[in-house]
């Protein structure tokens, strides 16, 4: 066996080990590696949902600035005596 046989041997080897390590993450995480669209298509949704809900936070939380803003400004105006 030659020098280059063993590189390509090496590299081979080396891939096919590759792709059985990711397999098995994959399974891991719960992710169906037999059907990759599948799998993108949660991906797609998960991003998503994770979309949807920070910007849902964000306007929560302008929702209650807004409202203390208001409250605030209430306050202040009600001790003033409006007219004659």
């Amino acid at each position: 066996m030659t020098e280059e046989d063993l590189c390509a041997l090496a590299l081979k080897s080396g891939k096919e080990g590759g792709r059985e390590a990711a397999r098995e993450v994959l399974r891991a995480l719960g992710v169906d590696i037999e059907h990759p669209l599948e799998a993108q298509k949660d991906m797609h949704f998960l991003r998503d949902l994770r979309k949807g809900t920070s910007s849902i936070k964000g306007k929560i939380l302008n929702t209650v600035v807004g409202a203390l803003a208001l409250a605030g400004l209430y306050r202040l105006l009600s001790g003033v005596k409006w007219g004659g």
